[in-house]
C-alpha cells in the first residue's frame, strides 16, 4: 500500500506541476490579450476621431458648395445689374430735361 501510496502522490504532484504550468500559460495569454485589447481600444478611439473629423470636413464642403455660385447664376446677375443701371440711367436722363 505504501508504493501505491507513494505513487499515487507522485502522480498528484506532476498533475499539480502540469496545471501550474497550464496557469501560467494561460495567464500568459490573457496578459497579452489584455494588452492587445487596449492597443485596438486605443485605435478605435483614434478612428472614430479621425471619422467625426471627415464627417464634419464633408458637411462643411457640402455647404460650401451650396454657397458658391455657378457660372450661371453670376451670368444672370451680372445681366440683371446692367439693367437695373440702364434704368437708372434712364430715369436720370429723363430728370435732367
Amino acid at each position: 500500500m505504501a508504493v501505491t501510496l507513494q505513487q499515487r502522490v507522485e502522480k498528484l504532484k506532476s498533475k499539480a506541476a502540469l496545471l501550474q504550468e497550464r496557469y501560467k500559460a494561460l495567464m500568459r495569454a490573457k496578459t497579452e490579450a489584455d494588452t492587445r485589447i487596449e492597443q485596438l481600444s486605443g485605435e478605435i478611439d483614434r478612428l472614430r476621431r479621425t471619422l467625426r473629423e471627415k464627417e464634419t470636413e464633408i458637411e462643411r464642403l457640402k455647404v460650401s458648395s451650396v454657397l458658391t455660385p455657378d457660372h450661371r447664376d453670376v451670368e444672370q446677375t451680372r445681366r440683371f445689374i446692367s439693367e437695373l443701371v440702364r434704368d437708372i440711367d434712364k430715369c436720370i436722363a429723363q430728370l435732367s430735361v
